[in-house]
C-alpha cells in the first residue's frame, strides 16, 4: 500500500468524485482511478460504489476513511518534526470561512501567512450553509480550520479560538409599527414574519436560542443566504430580521430601522481537537490571533 493511494482515495471520498478529487491532488483522472483500483486490489474490496457520474463509499470505505486520515496525518507530522529542525514550516491548511465575518481582515491575514510563510498553502472555501455544516467538516477532516458563529463560550470536540462579537440589531422597515422605537421586547414580535438564515447558521441559533430562552415562538416565513438580500426584503415590507450590526452597512437609514437589542454574534476560528495541529495550521492560527482582537463594537 501506497501512501499516494491513501491520499488519491481521501481526496476522491471527500469530493465524492473522482474529477474533483484528482483535481485536489493536482493529478489525471486516469492516474487517480488506477490508485483507488490498485488500493482496493490490494485491500480486497471496493471503495466505492460508483452509478453513474455519482459516487458513494461502501461499508468498507467508510472504515477505512478515518484511518486513512489518522495515518496521512502521522506522516505530515512526521515531515513537520524534520522541516522544524530545519527551521522550515510548509504544508497545506484547508481554511473554510463564513460568507460574512465582521471586522476579520481575511485578505490582510492570508497576505501575511504568505509573505513569512512562502511554503505554506492555504486552500480557502467559503461556505453559504452555516456553521453547522463547518463543523461537520472539521470534525471529518474535510475542513482543517473554519471561522464558525457558536453561540457558546465552547464547543464538545472543537477547539474555539475568539475572534470576533458584535451587536446583533432588530431591523424593520421605516414603516413599521416599531420604527422609532428604541427599544423592544422579544414578547413584541412573536407575531411578525421573520426573514431569517437556514438553520446551522450561527446568528439564527443565537436568535433561536434566545426566543426559546423566554419560551416564546416566532415564525420564520423566509430564508435567505444573503444579508443584502434579507435587508432588501426588509425595505419592501416581507418581514422583519436580526442582523448582525455590521450586516447593516449602508442600509442603516435606508428605507430601514434598526433597534439594538442585548443579543451578540460571536466569530471563532475553530479546529477539532480530536488530532494535532499541523506546524502549517499553528502558523495560520497563530496569525489569525495575531491580527485579531475580539472586542465588542
Amino acid at each position: 500500500m501506497q501512501l499516494f493511494h491513501l491520499e488519491y482515495f481521501l481526496a476522491v471520498a471527500e469530493a465524492l468524485s473522482f474529477t474533483r478529487g484528482a483535481h485536489r491532488v493536482n493529478i489525471v483522472q486516469s492516474a487517480v482511478s488506477a490508485g483507488i483500483k490498485q488500493l482496493e486490489r490490494e485491500l480486497g474490496a471496493e471503495l466505492f460504489v460508483r452509478q453513474g457520474r455519482s459516487i458513494r463509499l461502501t461499508p468498507a470505505g467508510e472504515v477505512l476513511l478515518p484511518r486513512a486520515r489518522v495515518v496521512l496525518a502521522d506522516v505530515q507530522a512526521a515531515r513537520d518534526a524534520v522541516d522544524a529542525a530545519n527551521g522550515t514550516v510548509r504544508g497545506t491548511v484547508v481554511l473554510g470561512t463564513l460568507a460574512h465575518v465582521g471586522s476579520i481582515d481575511v485578505l490582510r491575514i492570508l497576505q501575511e501567512v504568505r509573505r513569512d510563510y512562502p511554503d505554506v498553502i492555504v486552500k480557502l472555501r467559503q461556505t453559504v450553509q452555516g456553521t453547522r455544516t463547518s463543523l461537520e467538516d472539521l470534525r471529518s477532516g474535510a475542513l482543517d480550520l473554519a471561522l464558525v458563529s457558536v453561540p457558546e463560550q465552547a464547543a464538545p470536540g472543537f477547539e474555539l479560538y475568539p475572534m470576533h462579537v458584535e451587536g446583533i440589531d432588530f431591523v424593520c422597515s421605516a414603516r413599521h409599527r416599531l420604527s422609532g422605537r428604541k427599544r423592544v421586547a422579544l414578547s413584541e414580535l412573536v407575531d411578525e414574519p421573520f426573514i431569517d438564515f437556514p438553520e446551522g447558521w450561527g446568528n439564527r441559533a443565537t436568535v433561536d436560542n434566545s426566543f426559546s430562552s423566554a419560551a416564546l415562538n416566532r415564525t420564520v416565513s423566509t430564508e435567505v443566504v444573503s444579508f443584502s438580500m434579507a435587508l432588501e426584503l426588509v425595505r419592501q415590507d416581507l418581514g422583519v430580521v436580526f442582523l448582525p450590526r455590521s450586516a447593516l452597512g449602508i442600509g442603516a437609514g435606508m428605507g430601514t430601522w434598526s433597534i439594538k437589542t442585548p443579543l451578540s454574534w460571536r466569530i471563532q476560528l475553530a479546529r477539532s481537537a480530536a488530532r494535532q495541529p499541523t506546524a502549517a495550521e499553528q502558523a495560520l492560527i497563530l496569525k489569525f490571533r495575531q491580527t485579531t482582537q475580539p472586542v465588542f463594537p
